[in-house]
């Protein structure tokens, strides 16, 4: 998915299976005098063992970047300026180079922007000829463009850094219902998950083109039902999730089926429910399960690093996690019918 490649931190290869036996419970209670960090506490895994990811900043209204201080949130809260300051429906995010969250909001058909260092919010999107619908996936390409699937419009839009639409990838003929698109290493084509059609569809970077499809309906090899996330490891293979087979599919640059890891379940290695994934600059693979409200790490061998997160309405817990997306330290992640979006980084604990 979104791929803003950048070195992650070598203490992601730390938390190893040690985790696994753990559940996506939350840490201890925060110290009383602890007043700088609400979610201190909130570590996976939990005590006794040695915290490796951290929650740190959840994100629901435009307050919560903004705002200096809790009075001054609280207000800003009450009374709204405009129908995008609070979130709504948000279904996917990715963290930009300059460490800024974006998210798209289908109900509200946006994409917002959150700039925690500048204390400042840009909704991109509402306005002009073309105008989101149903924004979904995200992709940032390496020189800062941002790819968002339309699933409404049938489109890929690219925007800019100012939100200025630069091209629109596909058309009502050859997309039924795109809810991810990614740009390939080279930056000559555009990999676009189409869930209503069950396929891949590749269009040329340059003209706009259709190139060629990948899949159709089924659940054979190289076969989708309802693919709805897509991302590029380093060697530039395309990991797919295949919704409703419970799996994700990975196929090589060329578009040949590759291999595939994962099947239908509530344990741990299993799908419920996966909507997202995005491969780290280590080949990690996340993939987040909307159902079971965790997202799994997987190591280059597909075998399960650890988990994150559980059911709940609080800190660190998820109601219909969803989109996810991982940059240097730091994972955001969306949890949806909680409206909001939950900022974690991976941690050292004082004792390393």
């Amino acid at each position: 998915m979104k791929r803003s490649r950048t070195t992650i931190l070598t203490l992601a290869i730390l938390f190893l299976v040690t985790t696994q036996a753990q559940g996506p419970a939350l840490a201890g209670k925060k110290k009383k005098n602890d007043n700088s960090d609400p979610y201190a506490g909130i570590v996976w895994p939990p005590p006794p063992d040695q915290g490796r990811i951290k929650l740190d900043k959840i994100i629901t209204h435009r307050a919560d970047v903004v705002a200096k201080s809790k009075f001054r949130r609280a207000l800003m809260k009450s009374s709204p300026k405009t129908v995008y300051d609070a979130l709504d429906k948000p279904f996917d995010v990715a963290i930009d180079n300059q460490d800024r969250i974006l998210v798209t909001d289908s109900r509200k058909g946006a994409l917002i922007r959150y700039d925690s260092i500048n204390r400042a919010m840009d909704v991109f999107g509402t306005r002009g000829v073309v105008k989101l619908q149903s924004p979904m996936g995200i992709d940032i390409t390496p020189d800062g463009r941002v790819l968002v699937a339309d699933a409404m419009l049938r489109r890929v839009v690219v925007f800019d850094d100012q939100g200025t639409i630069l091209k629109l990838y596909g058309s009502e003929e050859t997309l039924k219902g795109p809810t991810d698109a990614v740009l390939s290493p080279d930056g000559k084509q555009v990999y676009v998950a189409d869930a209503q059609a069950h396929r891949i569809v590749v269009f040329d970077a340059t003209s706009g083109e259709q190139v060629r499809f990948l899949g159709g309906r089924g659940s054979g090899e190289g076969e989708f039902l309802y693919p709805t996330s897509l991302d590029l490891d380093s060697e530039g293979n395309l990991y797919v999730v295949d919704q409703l087979n419970a799996r994700i599919q990975v196929f090589n640059p060329d578009g040949s089926y590759l291999d595939q890891f994962g099947s239908a379940g509530n344990g741990l290695g299993y799908f419920s429910r996966p909507k997202d994934i995005v491969v780290d600059e280590v080949d990690f693979i996340y993939v987040t399960d909307f159902t079971t409200n965790y997202f799994q790490i997987f190591d280059v061998d597909y075998s399960l690093l650890t988990f994150v997160g559980m059911p709940g309405t609080g800190p660190g817990q998820f109601q219909g996690m969803l989109g996810i997306d991982v940059r240097g330290d730091r994972i955001a992640v969306v949890d949806q019918l909680n409206r909001r979006i939950q900022l974690m980084r991976f941690i050292v604990s004082k004792e390393e």
